[in-house]
């Protein structure tokens, strides 16, 4: 899925700017490695979830919310400093989410014996 993140942003780049402006590819790319910083957390977070000790849990859980204010900030941020900018700055943060999804899908084919 990093993989992933990061083709897709390399891809979106160039496109927001040719068809938008330098600014938009600046955007989209504070956005992009928003989320692959994001879905690093949420791969770190995840794993040290997975424990038998419930206190841990809770821990990470509410961790996991820490991460809902950080994107909330980076996008208030971005937005104060270049407001005309929102489309591609929410596209380059909806990668994390596309990212969520793909893992999901993912993992909801794989085969029984295999998650062992």
């Amino acid at each position: 899925m990093t993989g992933a993140i990061v083709v897709l942003g390399f891809l979106g780049l160039p496109l927001w700017g040719v068809l938008r402006s330098w600014t938009a590819a600046l955007a989209f790319g504070v956005g992009a490695l928003t989320s692959l910083a994001f879905w690093t957390l949420h791969r770190i977070l995840t794993a040290r979830m997975l424990t038998p000790s419930v206190r841990r849990r809770w821990l990470y859980g509410f961790l996991s919310l820490g991460k809902l204010a950080l994107i909330a900030l980076v996008l208030r941020g971005m937005m104060g400093r270049y407001p005309a900018e929102a489309l591609p700055l929410a596209m380059g943060v909806l990668l994390f989410v596309a990212g969520i999804l793909l893992e999901a899908v993912r993992l909801a084919f794989r085969k029984p014996d295999d998650a062992a």
